[in-house]
Parts: structure tokens; C-alpha cells; sequence
């Protein structure tokens, strides 16, 4: 048998510890329905199909909890990070502060605005986000801004600090952030929740599905903003925030059983702000982006035909900005104005089946198409830059598992067209091992590449159509203790060797490939219960980053810009009564090197409450930098301090 799936899992569960099945489609946030234990059964050795005629001989019905798909085709190596309660009951208000809370996830202000995300100092297409098992980066920037999720529709998130598997398609070489949100398929269900701070921002977010017939369910969610902060500008001058946001998504979604899953989802955001300008250079231009409209629209089908699992996608991506900068606070002088459009089309096909009962094989294909029209104005002169490229992969791999090992391996061969590269192999092997209970070791190899986006190869300032493929090889090594049920330790030493890394060089704006970049580092992570109300808990993330140009070239330290050689952070959470809780937590950010600049050390400490208030609704009470540090996050630009938020959140079904 390969893996369980989430479903084998809970039938396990349920002959061993009374837990029933009932084939229904509830909701990820469904709780199954406890019932009187039947006999203890060894389940260790049977197949799935055993399973599920077991547990209806014992219980007669099959309880299939959906976060994440029973019988899922294929099982990327990521970690569940945080589930949609737990976001709730921290105060996010949208994908970007829910990663925020992850020690392993650095989220960091765009220097074009919006919120990024690095794992151990890779960035831009390196991290690969996905959103119901599709990459979301936007087509000419290949990154994504992670604000654009409201909280109200995510359930879980995942992640892998290791590059994805050749199995997903190309990129992703520094790692995975993995985000379910709520399935249209399940009982009626409506969850709102209002948000405010002092900054000041006011914001709300609504998500509904309904049942439109017999195996057909809709889901609607809409967001939006309000932002007002003023940045003081080092002139003594101030500039509005002026942020606004709406956006919308759909999803359309059919079920027969669990033969055949079809779901279509589109998603629309639309914003206009000012990014955080540099306060205290007096030359420095203030980008204000007018206009930023992003597009999505996906279809998934999963199709079951006996022990053959087969999957398939297909999306659009469309981005429309223009950025316009000026050198006075009035906006009345303009230097230069992008208007960009760019546009990302692909498809991935998937097919998976078991060999007997400790071996699967599975296989994919994926193709993706990305194309850009950017046109430059300055009062002197226009330009206007045209590009494209396409990205293939192949791959295929396989799972084996037996009592307490189970191995994945994967290799493929990554194909672009129309960049001047050739192809190259990639390949992923982890190794988990279960040598006593309550330690799991898992190691990790990976060989994976991503190509430069769009901006980095036709941008008019720093592009170079001439940037090859950044290759990186990683090891990691985790070791996952739970001693007794109190206490839960991680630690993984890794190393990762990029070639070809991209970056500005010198005096020269444009960006080139460096010869060599070798990161290595610790994570370790620590959660202690020493009573039932109480909860201990830290992480530390040690790294050392340095670069060489060519083999006989010296070595250059700290390469990769805002890239701490320390990150660590300490909280603790109490559960007084029940529906009440507080988390106290601080975050350490050691010095890091940012356009040559050093940015030093800074601590934030901050705290957040949250209660239930009657049935079904709960605020959350928040602050952010308690003891005003107003720290500097990268060369000139400054955090605001201490913010105080609230968040009410009401649910209906």
C-alpha cells in the first residue's frame, strides 16, 4: 500500500479509535461524528479497498473529511503549517500576515509594492506558491503578492522548506508554500469577517457556497480595502498610503462520489496604492501604482477509473499595471510611467496507479506559455518591449512504502523554448524513516531549476534577454521527536548550491547570472505543553549565504539582499477557559545587506487575543510592534510601529 490518503487515514482512526464514516462531502471545516468504538483491528496490512469494506462491515457508513482530496492522486512532501481555526484566532487578515506567522516563511515588502515571501533566501520563482494545486505567480514578475488571499476562504496551508518535485513542473527550487481554500462542495455555509487597525486600514472579506442541485455547489468570496497610512518623507514632506483593494472569486464544482471531481475557479483583484517610499534619501522617486488589475481562471478534473488515478489542468493568468513614479510629493512631476500587460496560459496532466500493495508510479506533463508587451514613457522618450517564452516538463516517479519507511523519488527533464537554453535533468529523492515511535527522519535530495521571469529578461532598466536558467542542488536532513505527548521537537541542518543565481552586479543595473551561491543553515523548532492551558514554544533559523563568480574567483559574503544570518522567535499561548485565548510572541531579525546597505538587527514583540462571543462569532484583539520599535526592514524604508487591529468574524450555516 502506498501512503494512506486522508481518507484511509481517518478510516484507520476510525476501527481503531470509534471514529465512523458517512460518504458525504462536507466541508474541510466539517468535524466527524464521534460513535461508539467498534473491536480493535490490525489495520497495518490492508489495502484501501480492505479498509473501506471493513469499515462498513464494523460501522456501515464512511465519514470522508475533504481538506485534503481522499485518494489523492498525487502527495507533495509538504507540512501542514496552520489550518483556517488557527488563523482566525490569530488575527489574519489575509494570506500575507497567515505566513507571517510561519518561522520558516520570511514576508517582506515588495520594492514595487505588495508582499513577498522568501524561504532561507530564495525568491521570485524559486518559491513556488500554490493555490488548490496550481502555481499562482504572476506572469511577468514571477512572484505573487500574497495579500490578495483573504483568510475567510483558506483552510490550511503547507509547506516544504525543500524544492518542489519534478511531478508539479518546472520551477520552485527553493521551495513550497501550499494553500487549500474552502471547497465548494459541502453544507451551506457563510463565514464574514470585518477588519480594522490604526494605521488606519479597514477592510472585510465574505465567503458563501450553497448547493445549486444534486452534485453541483457554488462558492463566492469577495475582499476588499481601505488603506490611509501617510509615510513621512525625509523632504519633511508626507505621501498617502491611498490603498484600494476589491477582489472576487468564483468556483464552480461537480462530484460523482469520489469517481470524478470537476472545478472550475476564476479570480479577480483590482488595486490602486502608493509602496512604502525610502524615508531618508531626498533624491529617491515615489512609485505610485494607479492601476493593478490580476486575473485568474482554472479548471481541475480528477477522474478515477479502478486503481488508475488520472488529473488535469488548465489556466489563464493575466496581469495589467502601470506604475508611474515622481520626484515630488504633490505628484506633479512626473519622471517615468510602465504600462505593462502580461499574460501566462498552461496545462498539466497527471496520471498515477499502485503496484500491488507498497509501490505506485506516477506520471506528469506540464507546458506553460507566459508573454509580456511593456511600454516605458519618459517626458523624452518612449519604449516598448515585447516577449515571451515557454516551459515544458516531463516527468515520472515513484512511492514505496512499507511499515516504517517509505521512499519518493521523481526525475524529469525541464525544456524551454525560445529562452537560448538547453534543457536540463531534474530529480527528487526523500527518504522518511520511523526508527522508533515518536521519531520520524526524513532526508532530501533535489536537483531543480527555474527560468528567469519575464521583468528579468525584458524589463528596459535591469532586464537581459541573455539570463540563463538558475540551477540549485539541496540536501536537507529533518529529524521530526515527539518524546511524550507534551513536548515536539524539529531540527534540519541543509545546503543548497544555486548556479546561475540572478542578481544586479556592480555598478551595472542589469541583472546577470553569478557563477556560484552556497546557503547553509539550521532550522530547529521546539513546542512544549506543560499544562493543558499553556503552550511554550521557539524556532531559530541559522545561515550563512556567500558567492563567487567563477571557480577560481574569491568568495563573497552575504549575496542574497534582506537575508539574516539569524531569524528566531519565542511565544507563548494560554487557553484560560474554553473560546478564549492570547498569544505573546517575539520575532528577532538579525542584520542583513540590502542594495550594499547594511539594514542592522531588530526585535518586534507583539500579541493578539481572541474569545468567542456568542455561538458562532469571535473577535480578535491585535497589536503589532508593542514597543514601537519603528524598525528599518530594508534600505531606508521603516515599519510603522505599533499598530493595534481588531477583527470580528461571524458564521452561518
Amino acid at each position: 500500500m502506498t501512503r494512506p490518503h486522508r481518507r484511509t487515514t481517518l478510516l484507520v482512526a476510525g476501527l481503531t479509535c470509534g471514529l465512523t464514516a458517512r460518504g458525504s462531502t462536507a466541508g474541510a471545516d466539517d468535524a466527524p461524528v464521534p460513535v461508539p468504538a467498534p473491536a480493535p483491528v490490525d489495520t497495518t496490512t490492508l489495502s484501501d479497498e480492505e479498509l473501506l469494506r471493513l469499515a462498513e462491515e464494523q460501522a456501515g457508513e464512511v465519514i470522508e473529511i475533504w481538506d485534503e482530496r481522499p485518494d489523492k492522486p498525487y502527495d507533495r512532501d509538504t507540512e501542514v503549517r496552520l489550518t483556517g481555526e488557527e488563523l482566525a484566532a490569530r488575527g489574519a487578515t489575509d494570506l500575507a500576515s497567515a505566513l507571517a506567522l510561519i518561522p520558516e516563511i520570511n514576508v517582506r515588502e515588495g520594492g514595487r509594492g505588495g508582499m513577498n515571501i522568501d524561504i532561507r533566501g530564495a525568491r521570485k520563482g524559486a518559491v513556488r506558491v500554490l493555490v488548490d494545486g496550481v502555481s499562482v505567480t504572476d506572469p511577468y514578475y514571477g512572484t505573487f503578492d500574497v495579500t490578495t488571499i483573504p483568510v475567510t476562504d483558506i483552510v490550511q496551508i503547507r509547506v516544504s522548506t525543500t524544492p518542489s518535485s519534478p511531478i508539479d513542473g518546472p520551477g520552485g527550487p527553493g521551495g513550497v508554500i501550499e494553500v487549500h481554500t474552502r471547497d465548494a462542495a459541502g453544507a451551506k455555509l457563510v463565514v464574514a469577517r470585518l477588519t480594522s487597525d490604526s494605521l488606519p486600514t479597514f477592510g472585510g472579506s465574505a465567503t458563501g457556497r450553497v448547493e445549486l442541485q444534486p452534485e453541483l455547489w457554488l462558492r463566492l468570496s469577495t475582499t476588499a480595502l481601505w488603506g490611509l497610512h501617510e509615510y513621512d518623507l525625509a523632504s519633511m514632506a508626507q505621501v498617502g498610503e491611498s490603498r484600494r483593494a476589491t477582489g472576487g472569486a468564483l468556483r464552480l464544482e461537480h462530484r460523482t462520489g469520489d469517481r470524478r471531481r470537476i472545478a472550475v475557479d476564476s479570480f479577480v483583484d483590482d488595486r490602486n496604492y502608493v509602496p512604502p517610499p525610502n524615508e531618508e534619501s531626498t533624491t529617491a522617486n515615489i512609485l505610485v501604482i494607479d492601476r493593478e488589475t490580476t486575473g485568474r481562471t482554472q479548471l481541475a478534473v480528477d477522474e478515477k477509473r479502478g486503481p488508475l488515478q488520472l488529473q488535469a489542468r488548465a489556466w489563464t493568468h493575466a496581469l495589467s499595471r502601470r506604475s508611474r513614479y515622481f520626484d515630488d510629493p504633490a505628484f506633479t512631476a512626473l519622471v517615468t510611467s510602465e504600462d505593462l500587460f502580461a499574460m501566462r496560459v498552461g496545462t498539466t496532466a497527471l496520471a498515477t496507479r499502485p503496484i500491488r500493495k507498497t509501490l505506485r508510479w506516477v506520471a506528469s506533463g506540464t507546458i506553460d506559455h507566459e508573454r509580456t508587451r511593456v511600454e516605458s514613457i519618459t517626458p523624452t522618450s518612449a519604449n516598448v518591449t515585447r516577449g515571451d517564452a515557454t516551459l515544458t516538463e516531463l516527468a515520472g516517479g515513484l512511492q514505496y512504502e512499507r511499515e516504517r519507511l517509505r521512499i519518493e523519488g521523481a526525475a524529469g527533464v525541464a525544456a524551454p523554448l525560445g529562452l537560448g537554453a538547453d534543457p536540463w535533468p531534474e530529480g527528487k529523492l526523500v527518504t522518511r524513516y520511523r526508527p522508533v515511535a515518536g521519531v520520524e527522519l526524513i532526508a532530501t535530495l533535489a536537483h531543480k531549476g527555474r527560468t528567469p521571469s519575464l521583468r528579468e529578461r525584458f524589463d528596459v532598466v535591469t532586464g537581459n534577454p541573455a539570463l540563463g536558467p538558475e540551477i540549485a542542488t539541496m540536501g536537507e536532513l529533518r529529524v521530526v521527536a515527539a518524546p511524550i505527548e507534551a513536548i515536539e521537537l524539529e531540527v534540519a541542518p541543509y545546503y543548497r548550491r544555486a548556479e546561475g543565481t540572478m542578481r544586479g552586479v556592480g555598478s551595472d543595473p542589469r541583472l546577470q547570472n553569478l557563477g556560484t551561491v552556497d546557503v547553509r543553515g539550521v532550522d530547529a523548532r521546539a513546542r512544549v505543553t506543560p499544562h493543558h492551558t499553556v503552550e511554550l514554544g521557539g524556532s531559530v533559523e541559522l545561515a550563512n549565504d556567500r558567492a563567487r563568480n567563477d571557480e577560481a574567483g574569491p568568495w563573497l559574503d552575504d549575496p542574497i539582499d534582506r537575508f539574516p544570518d539569524v531569524r528566531a522567535d519565542a511565544w507563548v499561548r494560554a487557553t484560560p477557559v474554553e473560546g478564549a485565548s492570547g498569544i505573546v510572541r517575539v520575532r528577532y531579525f538579525g542584520d542583513s545587506i540590502d542594495q550594499g546597505m547594511v539594514v542592522p538587527f531588530y526585535a518586534l514583540l507583539e500579541a493578539s487575543a481572541s474569545a468567542t462571543l456568542a455561538g458562532d462569532w469571535m473577535a480578535v484583539i491585535r497589536c503589532d510592534d508593542i514597543t514601537d520599535e519603528q524598525p528599518e526592514t530594508r534600505n531606508g524604508v521603516f515599519l510603522p510601529g505599533r499598530v493595534f487591529s481588531l477583527a470580528v468574524q461571524g458564521t452561518w450555516d
